[in-house]
C-alpha cells in the first residue's frame, strides 16, 4: 500500500502531523509512506526515511504534482484548503481521507468530523479511522543525531551550559505578548542563561533583548536544524503560540505557552509542558487572527510577568 500525507501549512502543524506518519508505518505496514509540505520539510525531515514532496503551491506546480502523486492508493489529508481538495480530487488516488470542514469536502471520499476541543495530533489522527485504524502514535517526532545536536551547541557556545530558550514572535503578531513582559521575565530569570530565538526578519525587533544580563540572541543567526538543536539542548521553552513549541515536544524539551489571542481549545497547546490561558475577557478570538475585532490589543497587555515566572518554578 502506497500512502500519501498532505499537510502543506505551517512549520507547527507539520510538525503535530508526524504521529500521524508513524502509526501509518505502523499499523497500515504501508510499502511508501510520501509527504507532501512546503519546502522546509527537505530540512526538518532530514534522515527520516520517508519520500518528500516539496509543493511551493505555485499555478503550473499544482499541475505537475497531481502526476506525482497519482501512483498512489491512500491520500490522508490534514489540509483543508481548496487548493489542496482540488489536487487530490484530481489525482484520482482512490481513498482520499478529509475534513469535513475543508473548502471542498466532496473532494474526499471518507470526510471526518473536524473538531476544536481536542489536540490537533488527535485531531489528525481521527483521519486514519476510516482506514480501520484504532490504534494510534501520539509522540511527535523529528529526526536529530546527538552529532548534530552537540556540533550546533558547541558552535553557539552552549554545550555545557544550562539555559532556557524564549521565543517570543510568531508568523502573527496578535499572538505576541508584550515585549514588555518577556523583559521582565528574563530578569526574574537572571542568572539563568536566556537565549532568544526568532527568524530573520525579527532580527531588528529582537536587538533589545541583548541589553539584558545573561541573554544570547540567535534571532534570525540559526538554520532550523541548528534551531532543533538549540531547543533540544534547552532546560525549558517558553514561548506564543508559535511552532517552536512543537519542536520542543518532538524532542524532549518541556515547554510553556504564554496565550494571547489564541487558546488551547484550538488544540496547538504543548504536549510536553504546559501553558498560561490569557485573562483577557475577548480571549480567545481567532486561531490565527489576523487583526484584533475591538482594536484594543487587550490581550497583548494582560499576562504578568510574576504569574508567568510562577507558572515556570516548577520546570526549574
Amino acid at each position: 500500500m502506497k500512502v500519501l500525507i498532505w499537510q502543506t501549512a505551517y512549520l507547527g502543524d507539520v510538525i503535530l502531523t508526524t504521529p500521524l506518519i508513524r502509526t501509518v508505518r505502523e499499523e497500515l505496514s504501508a510499502s511508501k509512506i510520501t509527504f507532501v509540505g512546503r519546502p522546509f520539510i527537505e530540512e526538518l525531515f532530514s534522515g527520516w526515511d520517508i519520500e518528500l514532496i516539496p509543493f511551493n503551491k505555485g499555478f503550473l506546480e499544482s499541475f505537475k504534482i497531481v502526476r506525482k502523486i497519482k501512483d498512489h492508493d491512500v491520500a490522508v489529508v490534514p489540509h483543508r484548503s481548496l487548493r489542496t481538495a482540488l489536487i487530490i480530487m484530481t489525482s484520482r488516488i482512490p481513498v482520499r481521507v478529509g475534513f469535513d470542514r475543508s473548502e471542498f469536502p466532496s473532494a474526499f471520499t471518507h470526510r471526518v468530523e473536524h473538531r476544536w476541543n481536542m489536540h490537533e495530533v488527535d485531531r489528525n489522527l481521527e483521519l486514519l479511522k476510516p482506514l480501520g485504524v484504532s490504534k494510534f502514535i501520539r509522540d511527535t517526532y523529528l529526526p536529530l543525531s546527538d552529532e548534530e545536536k552537540d556540533k550546533t551547541l558547541t558552535g553557539f557556545g552552549l554545550k555545557d551550559e544550562e539555559y532556557i530558550v524564549i521565543n517570543p514572535f510568531s508568523n502573527f503578531p496578535l499572538k505576541e505578548p508584550d515585549p514588555g513582559l518577556w523583559l521582565d521575565l528574563i530578569d526574574l530569570l537572571y542568572p539563568l542563561r536566556v537565549v532568544i530565538t526568532g527568524v530573520a526578519r525579527d532580527r531588528e525587533r529582537s536587538k533589545e533583548f541583548e541589553k539584558k544580563k545573561g541573554v544570547l540572541n540567535l534571532t534570525g543567526k540559526t538554520s532550523l536544524r541548528e534551531l532543533m538543536a538549540v531547543i533540544s539542548g534547552a532546560k525549558l521553552l517558553i514561548s506564543c503560540d508559535s511552532s517552536p513549541v512543537h519542536i520542543a515536544g518532538a524532542l524532549g524539551t518541556p515547554a510553556v505557552t504564554l496565550y494571547t489571542s489564541t487558546s488551547p481549545d484550538y488544540g496547538f497547546y504543548p504536549l510536553r509542558g504546559s501553558y498560561i490561558v490569557n485573562p483577557a475577557p475577548c480571549s480567545p478570538c481567532s486561531p490565527n487572527p489576523k487583526r484584533c475585532p475591538r482594536g484594543t490589543l487587550e490581550c497583548r497587555y494582560s499576562l504578568r510577568s510574576q504569574a508567568v515566572f510562577q507558572s515556570i518554578k516548577k520546570f526549574l
